[in-house]
């Protein structure tokens, strides 16, 4: 594992993002769309920058911890790439 820091640091980015994005969700039309494609931009480059500072394994535990599966890892990737 390379360090606990990286870890904590993106966890707690993700848990903030993706609390911040159901409430946008909630509140439905009342919130402009780009509010909530720039959250999920920020949720897919959080993606990336976990796969580049996480080992496999912290990496795996991430996203059991986020309860992603593979397909909604390469969803929120895929955000930034369109």
């Amino acid at each position: 594992m390379k360090t606990n820091n990286a870890f904590d640091t993106l966890q707690t980015l993700f848990v903030q993002d993706l609390q911040e994005l159901r409430q946008l969700r909630k509140r439905g039309w009342f919130v402009l769309p780009m509010s909530r494609i720039v959250k999920e931009e920020h949720i897919g480059r959080c993606c990336f920058m976990a796969e580049e500072f996480l080992d496999s394994e912290e990496l795996n535990m991430l996203k059991r911890e986020l309860g992603f599966n593979e397909r909604q890892w390469n969803a929120y990737k895929a955000k930034i790439s369109q």
